[in-house]
Formats: C-alpha cells, structure tokens, sequence
C-alpha cells in the first residue's frame, strides 16, 4: 500500500515522498531510517496514487547499474547518474539508494530497505558478491535471469492470447445473436404459442429480456466481468485455479516444467553467488505454488540433513529425469550452478513446445465450442420455420 509522508530535512524544509509499506507505522519506520523527522503520515488514494505508481523496472535499472560498474564507475558514482536521469517515484528510490550507499551502507542493504521494489533474490546475490566488492558478475546473471524467465512467461502468455481474443469475439456475436436477432423472430412466432419447441421458447425469452432491458443485460455483463477479475485477483481462487490445472495430465507437464525452470534458474543464480544451497532452497520457495512448495521444504530438511542434493530433489518429486541426472553430474564434477542452469535450459524448451502445442489445440477446441453454442442459437431460431414447412406440405 502506498503512503504520502510528509517530513522535516536536516535544514528545517519540508519534503514529501510516497513510501509503499504494509502500514502506516512502517511507512513512518522507513522514512525515518533515511534521517528524516516525520509530521504526517496518510494513505494515498485517488489521482495521486496513480500519478505515483511508476514502479522502478529492476531489470532496467540493473541493466544500466551493470554498464556503469564494468566501465570502471564507483557504485556512489553510478547511483548519482542514474538518479539525475530517473524522474517521480523511480527518482525517490534512487535517491534513497543514493543517500544509504554515502552513509556507508552496502548496496544490498541499500536495496533492502525496498523490499516491494527490489526482489530478495536480487539483495541476497549482492550480498553475497560483497564478500569481493565485485558487484557485476552478478548483476550480469540477474539480468540474464531477468530476461530468461520473462521468455518463459511471454511464451505462456502468448499461448492464452488467442483463445481469449476468440472467446470475446464469440461471446460478442452470441450477445448480438440474442439482443438483436432473436427478438426478431417474436413477432414471427407469437402465434405459434405452445407449439415452439421448448428450447426455442426458452432462447426467445432470453432475447426479449435482453431487448426489453439492455441496461440491466449490460450491467449483468459488467457485474459478470467484475466477479471474474475478483476471483482471478484473489489468491485462494488462483491457488485453487492452479491445483485444478495441475490434474489435467498434458497441461500439467507444461506447467511443472514451468515451475521447475524458474526455479531451477533462480537456483542456479544464487549458487553462482556462493550462496549455499539450503538458504538458496530457502529463497526460491515463494516461487512455486502451494503443492510444490511443500516439497521444497521437505527438499530443503532432506539437504540439511546431509542428504545429496540431487538425491533430496528426486525423492521429493522436484526433479525429473533428465534434470536429476544434470544434477548428479554437477554433484559429481563440481560443477553444480553450471548444472543447474543446464537443467533450467532444458526445461525452458520443454514449456516453449508444451505452449506451442496449447496454442494449436486450445484454439480449435475453443473454436468448436463456441461455434457449436452459436450455431445451436441459430438452428434453435430457424427449427420452428422448419416444422411449419413441413405441416404445410
């Protein structure tokens, strides 16, 4: 949630920023640690919440971070630059960035006093690369990261465009069909009475409700959108939307192959970092979904225990074969993070076919579904005149 804090700088002036924390009493904490003596603290709402929601693009900003620190530019150096280029909301993170680096902190203390902004995974890398000041390896594998598991999404996404642009263009006909079209066919089958066919009865007055009251038809629309934007945004649905998902045998590889890849990904970034692979374990679990991040928890016990690696992932269903024995070969080599981002490769590919092959079957089927609804309006309009032909004969 957003807050406008207005505060006291060191020389007396009044400056105001728009913190996102969970509280009032955080917001109030975070400005606070920048050296600030907090007046007034308010929820922002409205214009200025949207005015304000610029959200700084970490990809960018690492981007740009990199390309500064390998050309030889000191980390206070490089935040002064990109400060003086950012502009609203983005330019008081980096200006905040900016202020911790010169009080002496480290830039992954720096970043973790955003937490909405910057990704753990992305504090903890650094943190680990400030064991030799040398912050640019790792920028570099999160950028890659940062575009490879977006490759992943996109490919998702573009699998689920289509059938979406087709069931709106369906559902816009077949609201035409009954408005507009149906109602017509009234007048024509008003003497007829009781002799209508049941389903076309029913379809019949269906469209003169609609005719009649095309407010209500639109608000019934509308309240029909809101309570699928509802459930999609609710977290318990989504999760229930998943697990239904995930018994569907094809759909089901295609998404843990998903799952395993940016997990595997992130995996692999972090043991690149030095970071050991129980407390990377640790960080990767918001990753996966309700199912599967039991498992890592039972992965992660396992590893700490003194348990392989490889060994703990396959008895706990997070690693299929191919990438098990990736793992088994990094075990053995020395070469785990390499390994682990080979196995990452691997199932990436897998979810580009598994997307393509949705694409392909997912628009057909919702073609034939929707062509068959449309197309049973239709007969269902048509099948009276039919019947009257034939009495007449």
């Amino acid at each position: 949630m957003k807050f406008r804090v207005l505060a006291l700088q060191a020389d007396t002036t009044a400056q105001e920023r728009i913190v996102d924390a969970a509280d009032a009493a955080s917001a109030r904490r975070i400005v606070a640690s920048l050296g600030l003596a907090v007046l007034e603290v308010e929820p922002v709402r409205g214009a200025l919440g949207r005015r304000n929601a610029a959200v700084l693009r970490v990809d960018l900003f690492c981007q740009e971070l990199l390309a500064l620190l390998s050309a030889g530019v000191s980390v206070g150096e490089a935040l002064e630059t990109l400060h003086s280029k950012e502009q609203g909301s983005t330019r008081d993170v980096v200006e905040s960035l900016l202020r911790a680096v010169r009080e002496g902190r480290p830039l992954s203390a720096a970043l973790a006093m955003h937490p909405q902004t910057f990704p753990s995974l992305l504090t903890e890398s650094l943190r680990a690369a400030e064991r030799t000041s040398d912050y640019a390896p790792t920028l570099a594998r999160f950028v890659r990261y940062q575009a490879l598991t977006r490759a992943v999404r996109d490919k998702l996404m573009a699998a689920s465009i289509y059938p979406l642009i087709l069931l709106a263009v369906s559902t816009l006909v077949l609201l035409f069909l009954l408005g507009y079209v149906v109602p017509r066919f009234a007048d024509v089958y008003k003497e007829m009475g009781d002799r209508l066919p049941g389903s076309s009865r029913a379809i019949l007055w269906i469209g003169q409700g609609i005719s009649a009251h095309p407010s209500l038809a639109v608000a019934a629309l509308l309240a029909a959108a809101a309570a699928v934007f509802a459930a999609v945004t609710n977290v318990r649905f989504r999760i229930a939307a998943t697990m239904a998902l995930h018994r569907v045998p094809r759909l089901r590889q295609v998404l843990e192959a998903a799952d395993f890849s940016r997990v595997y990904r992130t995996l692999a970034l972090l043991i690149h970092g030095g970071i050991p692979i129980v407390s990377s374990l640790e960080i990767v679990r918001g990753l996966l979904p309700p199912h599967l991040a039991s498992r890592l928890d039972a992965c992660r016990q396992s590893v700490s225990e003194g348990r392989s690696f490889s060994e703990s992932m396959s008895a706990n269903g997070l690693s299929t074969a191919v990438a098990d024995r990736f793992f088994r070969v990094g075990e053995s080599g020395g070469r785990m993070a390499e390994m682990v981002d080979r196995a990452a490769d691997f199932h990436e590919e897998e979810v580009a076919r598994g997307a393509d092959w949705l694409g392909r079957v997912i628009g057909p089927a919702m073609m034939l579904m929707m062509g068959s609804l449309i197309g049973f309006v239709v007969v269902m309009m048509y099948l009276p005149i039919f019947e009257l032909a034939e009495a007449i004969q």
